[in-house]
C-alpha cells in the first residue's frame, strides 16, 4: 500500500490536479490524500483573462487542464498527521506534510503553471522537471509539444498532461525511501501584466499576417516528395532533389510509404479531404521514368486515417494505418493489391495511438507508437508494445511511456538498417508539428529497456517534414508549406555531433 498526499494551492485547484489524483487512485493499493498550503499564489489576473479570452475566441470545449475544479479536489480526504509515503508538492511553498519521498514538478524552472506561460511568451521550448528526493541528483524530465505555441491554453494542456505522465512514471520506479525536502524553496516569479499583454498583441498580429499570407499565396499544405535512386539514398548523398506531388485546394497528401509489388512501384499516403474533415488512405502508382498516376482512395473509414504502414508478412501484404480517432490499432490485409483491402483484426483497443510503426526484432514483433493522454498532444510521448506474433496479445513495455520528449518521440517512418545500425526516424515537434525528421540509432530494445541516440537529421529548406521512407530505390518524404505548384525540392541530410559526456 502507498499513501500519497497532494499538496495544493487553495487558489489554484485545477483539472490537471484532478487527473493526477484520479490516475493515482486507480492503482491498486494507493491511498490519495490532499493538503492545502497556508498561503496562496493565484494565477495573475491577466493570465486568467487571456485564458478566458482564448476560450471565447477559439471555442475551446470544457475539460481543459487549467479549468477550476475546486469541489472535486476539496472532496479528497485530508492528509493524515503521521508520515505518508509520498508528498507531491504542487505549490512550491513550505512547510509540507511529512513524507518519506517528495516529488516537486517545475515548469521551465518555476513551481507553478505560470512557468509554462512564461516559456511560451518568451518562445522557449517547454520542459517539465520532476525533482525527487529519492534521486536528488537527477530530476525526471519531460519535453512537451504544443499544438499552437501562440495559444496559452494549448501549451498548458500539453505541458500539464505530460506532468501527470512523468509523475506516474516516477512513482512506478522502486526508488526506496528518502528524507523530506530540506532547504530553501524556489521563489515563484510572476509574469507581469505588461509583458503578457505585449505578447498577446504580438500573437494576434502574427496570426493576422499569416492569414493574409495564406490568402495571397494559396495557403500552406502538405505534399509528398519522391525520387528513384537504386545506388544511393539521401543519407548516403547528403543532398538530393525530390519531385513534388501535391493535391489541389480540396485535399492534401502526407505520410508517404513506398512499396514495390511485381515490378510496379506504389506510394501509399494519407489523403486528407477538407470536405469531410478527415484523412483516408490513397495509393499513387509511380514510374521509374518520373511519371506519377492520380491518387486513388483505397481505405476509408468514418474516422480519420493516416500513416499507412505497409509491409509483407507470411506471403500477404498488410497495412497498419493510424486510427487514433477510433482509439485502436487495426490491421488491414490486401485482398486485391493495391486497391482492395479488408480490416482483418484489432491489435490493440482502447488507446488513442498514433503512427504505429512495426519492427521485427529478435524473433518477436515490436510497436513504436505515440499515445495521446489527457489533453497532451500526440507528438511528445513514445510507448512500446511487444508480441510473439503479429496477431497475438500485445504487451506494453515495463517502462511505458519510455519517452516524454517532443523532439525524439513520435515515429516518422519505418525503422531502417543503415551502415550496420538500426535507425528510427522520429519527428521533431519541439516548436510545432512537422518541424523536421531526426534519425535515432536504437542502442537497446528489450522487455525492460530502451535507449536511442540521435545521429542525423533531414531538412527541406523552408518546408516542414515529418515522414521519411525508402524501399527498393524509391525514397519518399513529405513537406509542409506552400507546396501547390512546386515541382521540385532539395532536401539535405546532416550528421548530429555526439554530446560530450
Amino acid at each position: 500500500m502507498m499513501r500519497i498526499c497532494l499538496c495544493l494551492d487553495p487558489s489554484r485547484l485545477l483539472r490537471w490536479h484532478l487527473w493526477l489524483a484520479e490516475a493515482l487512485a486507480e492503482v491498486p493499493g494507493n491511498q490519495v490524500f490532499c493538503a492545502f498550503a497556508a498561503g496562496s499564489r493565484p494565477l495573475p489576473l491577466i493570465c486568467r483573462l487571456l485564458l478566458d479570452l482564448e476560450r471565447l475566441v477559439y471555442g475551446f470545449r470544457e475539460n481543459g487542464a487549467t479549468d477550476p475544479v475546486e469541489a472535486a479536489l476539496r472532496s479528497l480526504p485530508p492528509c493524515p498527521a503521521d508520515q505518508v509515503d509520498v508528498v507531491i508538492d504542487l505549490t512550491g511553498e513550505d512547510p509540507l506534510p511529512a513524507g518519506r519521498r517528495v516529488l516537486t514538478p517545475l515548469f521551465n524552472g518555476i513551481p507553478s503553471e505560470i512557468g509554462v506561460m512564461a516559456a511560451v511568451a518568451n518562445d522557449h521550448d517547454l520542459q517539465v522537471d520532476l525533482h525527487d528526493t529519492a534521486c536528488p541528483s537527477q530530476p525526471w524530465t519531460a519535453r512537451p509539444a504544443s499544438t499552437d505555441r501562440e495559444v496559452f491554453a494549448a501549451s498548458l494542456d500539453s505541458a500539464l498532461s505530460c506532468a501527470v505522465m512523468v509523475i506516474l512514471k516516477a512513482l512506478r520506479e522502486d526508488a526506496g525511501s528518502a528524507s523530506s525536502v530540506d532547504g530553501p524553496r524556489t521563489t515563484v516569479p510572476l509574469l507581469g501584466a505588461l509583458p503578457a499583454l505585449a505578447w498577446a498583441t504580438s500573437a494576434v498580429a502574427s496570426k493576422a499576417v499569416r492569414f493574409l499570407d495564406n490568402l495571397a499565396r494559396g495557403g500552406r499544405a502538405w505534399g509528398i516528395g519522391w525520387r528513384f535512386d537504386e545506388s544511393a539514398s539521401l543519407l548516403d548523398k547528403g543532398e538530393a532533389v525530390f519531385r513534388v506531388l501535391a493535391e489541389g485546394t480540396d485535399s492534401y497528401l502526407a505520410d508517404p510509404f513506398p512499396f514495390r509489388h511485381r515490378g510496379q512501384d506504389f506510394i501509399f499516403a494519407e489523403k486528407y479531404l477538407y470536405s469531410k474533415n478527415r484523412g483516408c488512405i490513397a495509393v499513387v502508382p509511380v514510374g521509374r521514368n518520373g511519371t506519377a498516376g492520380a491518387p486513388r482512395i483505397v481505405v476509408e473509414e468514418p474516422h480519420h486515417l493516416s500513416y499507412p504502414f505497409v509491409f509483407e508478412h507470411n506471403g500477404q501484404i498488410w497495412m497498419i494505418p493510424e486510427s487514433g480517432a477510433a482509439r485502436n490499432v487495426s490491421l488491414y490485409r490486401a485482398v486485391e493489391f493495391p486497391y482492395r483491402w479488408t480490416r482483418e483484426a484489432c491489435l490493440i483497443d482502447g488507446i488513442e495511438a498514433y503512427d504505429t510503426t512495426l519492427l521485427r526484432h529478435e524473433g518477436g514483433f515490436w510497436f513504436f507508437v505515440s499515445p495521446r493522454l489527457w489533453r497532451s498532444t500526440s507528438w511528445d510521448v513514445l510507448s512500446l508494445y511487444r508480441s510473439e506474433s503479429l496477431t497475438d496479445f500485445w504487451t506494453p513495455h515495463a517502462a511505458n511511456p519510455v519517452l516524454i520528449d517532443a523532439t525524439l518521440s513520435r515515429p516518422a517512418g519505418a525503422v531502417l538498417r543503415y551502415g550496420g545500425r538500426t535507425l528510427r526516424p522520429v519527428q521533431d515537434c519541439a516548436l510545432g508539428y512537422g518541424g523536421a525528421v531526426t534519425f535515432c540509432e536504437i542502442d537497446a530494445l528489450g522487455e525492460c529497456d530502451f535507449a536511442q541516440t540521435p545521429v542525423g537529421r533531414i531538412r527541406s529548406g523552408p518546408f516542414g517534414c515529418h515522414t521519411y521512407n525508402r524501399q527498393s530505390g524509391l525514397e519518399v518524404i513529405d513537406l509542409f508549406g506552400h507546396v501547390r505548384g512546386l515541382r521540385e525540392v532539395t532536401t539535405c541530410y546532416g550528421l548530429i555531433a555526439p554530446k560530450r559526456r
